[in-house]
């Protein structure tokens, strides 16, 4: 009889602790899913007044003619033509000078979505603390930005390092595909 109640009783300690890992990688699951869906409508939020604040076809049309500025420059460096580096020198300022101005005309929407993506990030960070949100298959540790805390076969990312991947990601895709990105 007192033997199985100890089995009965160690039995049961199985199984909660075996509810209690699948509770967990749940747990994981869903703060990684919350955090993704946050890095979407941040992105989503950036680009559409993106969309709505700069004059992407200027913008673009800017990028593509330094593009083909530095390209001939550096053709004219390769074949050591220095009339033609000096005409493109004359240029380079100008070109410059309107890459400079599309830029901070970006830079400007950022600033718009700085206070609430903090207030956002500070609250999130709050949340969620120092705890794994998510899992990754090989470990790795730059500074704050890592996934090092042994997860059975995996590692486990904290917040910030979680919520960068994801909204690097997450940006990069919104931005192609609403062709705010160059």
């Amino acid at each position: 009889n007192e033997r199985g109640r100890k089995a009965g009783s160690d039995s049961r300690r199985a199984y909660k602790k075996a509810r209690g890992i699948k509770g967990r990688k749940m747990q994981i699951v869903y703060s990684a899913l919350i955090i993704f869906a946050v890095s979407l409508v941040s992105a989503l939020a950036s680009n559409v007044l993106i969309m709505k604040k700069v004059d992407l076809k200027a913008s673009n049309e800017v990028m593509k003619a330094y593009n083909e500025f530095v390209k001939e420059y550096r053709q004219a460096i390769a074949e050591g033509d220095k009339e033609k580096q000096a005409k493109l020198e004359k240029k380079q300022k100008q070109l410059q000078d309107m890459v400079m101005k599309s830029q901070m005309d970006r830079m400007k929407v950022s600033f718009y979505l700085l206070i609430p993506f903090l207030i956002l990030f500070y609250v999130l960070t709050f949340y969620f603390g120092n705890s794994i949100v998510a899992l990754s298959p090989f470990k790795f540790a730059i500074y704050y930005f890592a996934a090092d805390k042994p997860v059975g076969i995996a590692w486990g990312m904290n917040f910030v390092t979680w919520y960068i991947l994801t909204s690097f990601f997450t940006n990069t895709i919104v931005g192609k595909a609403l062709k705010t990105m160059p």
